[in-house]
């Protein structure tokens, strides 16, 4: 029986090592969580193993099998979740793992009971071994049901993945098939099968399986956990031989001191030598065996706050190759940059390589092509993968000629620097010191520094440029200013030549209209006599249309004094509610013309005064009631005021015609009008809002408007200022 309690043991110490590992890598991963609960369920069946095939009496070995059996329920679940993890499945099966944890813990409240095993019984050359209960067969179901289709999830997962990916699926499977398989000998004695549970042994391949895709293929890579494991555990061996010397050394003195006292002191100094032993440690494994121990988000906070003070390239690039190099423990890195319209490569930065041999990876465009296309590491290790999946007879004779040139030069990395998709650079590493092949850590670190450096060297290179560049502009650009301020000035004069004719026209404008709509008024009254119908209704006409030059013209006037710097504000504090309250009264008779309700929501509260030029003011609310009014042809014409943080807001929102993207972007604009405007209304002159945004400008306010679309409505917002 010690064959079989020895491989027991042995299965539950390297799947309890593993799975402690593994969780210590990383203890917010989901994959490494699901997969080190089912190395422990793994152990918990191999210590109950162990302890059953030492035990003495029947009821120990009867307790050790249950024990053994709580850990093989969930050993078919908990692989399950880590398959379903590991392939990215996990939320599509995720009601079928709820199934299978249900069941589970159904089994495990039986396990105690003679339900999952009725005794312990002699069989063959075992002194105790297990009579199952009526429970204990649809466990087995369950068991294998979803082992195999784990399996068959893996091996669908193997078929079609590549690289790397590929070759941990691989491992996980067969390593993961061979231990259930070997495990599963044990069962036959169960059903009375003469066949010895020879296979127990294999269960420990799924942890060497596991292990060798770790260190060769970065699978839930724990190679820094063990590196530092060991340098604790020396550093604890090291303490623990102190404490055991000063122990000595006390028993040695003439007067020792009591046990208690001794203890404690020994204890205190235990504690304070173990940093400084762990420092010395860590020191010689990096000196002597070049074992890298760092964190990538120091390391990457480090070195961005370093490269914010060079803008030099050479400079920048020293720094990002020295600390590569450090922190990494690298025999040679280089550098190289891409110019931008040839496509060729340049060295930057090299140390280590042959110039030649620096340069050689990428003087055809397959590597840059290829690094583009996957915007990962290429690793050397890794070619032959990569090759092996690749469809192309030329694509894998050019990743053979890689790996070949590659392996000359000895570089063991590709690392491409992107900017906006495209490859600016490149930085070729080469082996580390130590020979340890890259871990996931380590690419973890060169994927998010390439995205700093990346920039950083964008930036630097077309610093360099640009000072290239001033030394031969500047010339020419004091030549341009002296030619744009000249034009500038010519444009000034002639931009105020226009505002005064404006100014000046309209002035004398004026004087004939207003005489023209007093004696047409006079007319219409009956002052000079009756006038004839037909003629009544031609000099309604023409009252109307005297009436809108009459408004061109001030709007042209007022635009010219806002222009002229020579408008001025008379500001009085008023309540904004009374204003638009009166402008709504106003145009109230126009919206009933055509129907539409016209309303005005105050706000439940008082606003606060401002202190505006309440004719302008009134003038630009007025104009967008005109408006609203206008192109509405049914619906409504909703008016409201609030106060906005320090702002007080009126808005106009109707049910009209709506605003497209484009007249959004140019109704404030003079002389334009909407869509809308120039099917509806054909006579406006398109000044009305533009008038009301340079009003709302000298009151430090604002004007927009929104819209859903054409056929949707409109907003028109006006936004002051309340000090």
């Amino acid at each position: 029986m010690f064959f079989y309690a020895l491989t027991g043991l042995i299965n539950a110490i390297t799947s309890f090592i593993l799975g402690i590992f593994v969780f210590l890598k990383n203890k917010k991963s989901i994959l490494n969580k699901s997969f080190t609960f089912f190395a422990l369920s793994v152990a918990l069946w191999s210590f109950g193993y162990f302890f059953w095939q030492i035990a003495e009496q029947r009821q120990d070995a009867l307790f050790w099998s249950r024990v053994l059996m709580a850990g093989a329920i969930f050993i078919p679940i908990c692989y399950f979740h880590f398959v379903l993890v590991l392939l990215g499945l996990y939320q599509q099966k995720r009601k079928l793992l709820k199934i299978g944890y249900l069941l589970a813990f159904i089994f495990l409240a039986s396990d105690f009971t003679p339900l999952f095993i009725r005794d312990m019984v002699p069989k063959l050359s075992f002194k105790y071994w297990g009579e199952p209960g009526i429970l204990y067969h649809p466990f087995l179901l369950m068991f294998f049901t979803f082992v195999v289709y784990s399996w068959y999830l893996l091996f669908r997962a193997f078929q079609q993945s590549t690289g790397v990916k590929r070759e941990q699926i691989k491992y996980v499977l067969v390593g993961t098939f061979l231990g259930f398989v070997g495990g599963s000998t044990n069962y036959f004695l169960w059903y009375d099968i003469p066949i010895p549970p020879y296979g127990n042994f294999m269960v420990t391949f799924y942890v060497a399986f596991i292990a060798y895709a770790i260190v060769k293929y970065r699978f839930m890579d724990i190679r820094l956990v063990l590196g530092r494991g060991a340098v604790y555990l020396f550093s604890f061996a090291a303490v623990l031989g102190l404490a055991f010397f000063l122990a000595s050394l006390n028993n040695q003195l003439a007067q020792p001191l009591s046990f208690n006292a001794a203890g404690a002191i020994i204890i205190v100094l235990s504690i304070i030598a173990f940093q400084y032993i762990f420092k010395v440690f860590e020191k010689f494994a990096s000196k002597y065996f070049y074992y890298t121990f760092y964190s990538y988000q120091t390391v990457l906070t480090d070195l961005g706050r370093r490269m914010t003070r060079f803008l030099d390239l050479e400079k920048l690039s020293s720094l990002i190759v020295s600390t590569l190099i450090n922190t990494m423990k690298l025999d040679r890195t280089v550098v190289l940059l891409r110019e931008p319209e040839t496509g060729n490569y340049q060295i930057q930065k090299n140390i280590g390589f042959h110039e030649e041999n620096g340069i050689s990876l990428v003087r055809d465009d397959f590597l840059t092509a290829w690094l583009e296309r996957t915007k990962t590491p290429l690793v050397y290790e890794e070619i032959s993968l990569v090759a092996r999946d690749a469809q192309d007879k030329k694509e894998k004779d050019n990743f053979e000629t890689l790996r070949v040139n590659m392996k000359r030069i000895e570089a063991a990395l590709c690392l491409p620097l992107f900017i906006e998709e495209k490859i600016i650079g490149m930085i070729i590493l080469g082996n580390k010191i130590s020979g340890d092949p890259y871990s996931e850590q380590d690419l973890d670190l060169l994927t998010n520094l390439s995205n700093q450096t990346s920039i950083a060297l964008q930036n630097a290179r077309l610093y360099s440029q640009i000072e290239d560049l001033s030394h031969n502009l500047q010339e020419k650009v004091d030549e341009q200013t002296k030619e744009l301020q000249e034009a500038y000035e010519e444009l000034k004069d002639l931009d105020m030549a226009k505002s005064e004719f404006i100014s000046m026209a309209s002035h004398q404008l004026r004087t004939p209209l207003s005489a023209i709509k007093g004696y047409i008024s006079m007319l219409l009254e009956g002052s000079y006599g009756q006038v004839p119908k037909q003629a009544k209704d031609k000099l309604t006409n023409v009252f109307q249309s005297n009436e809108r030059l009459i408004r061109i013209v001030n709007d042209l006037l007022s635009i010219s004094k806002i222009e002229l710097g020579k408008m001025e504000l008379t500001r009085e504090p008023i309540q904004i509610e009374d204003l638009v309250q009166s402008c709504c009264e106003e145009m109230r008779m126009e919206a009933e013309k055509k129907k539409l309700k016209l309303t005005f929501k105050r706000s439940k509260k008082s606003l606060p005064k401002i202190k505006v030029d309440s004719l302008k003011i009134r003038q630009a609310i007025l104009n967008l009631i005109d408006n609203a009014i206008r192109y509405t042809q049914k619906g409504e014409v909703e008016i409201g005021a609030e106060k906005i943080n320090s702002k007080i807001q009126v808005l106009v929102r109707d049910s009209g015609e709506g605003l497209s993207p484009g007249d959004k972007k140019r109704i404030f604009d003079g002389f334009t009008r909407g869509a809308a405007g120039n099917a509806l209304w054909i006579e406006g002159a398109g000044l009305g809002l533009y008038v009301a945004k340079k009003y709302l400008e000298l009151h430090r306010g604002k004007i927009w408007a929104e819209s859903e679309g054409k056929g949707k409505g409109s907003t028109f917002y006006i936004e002051l200022p309340i000090k």
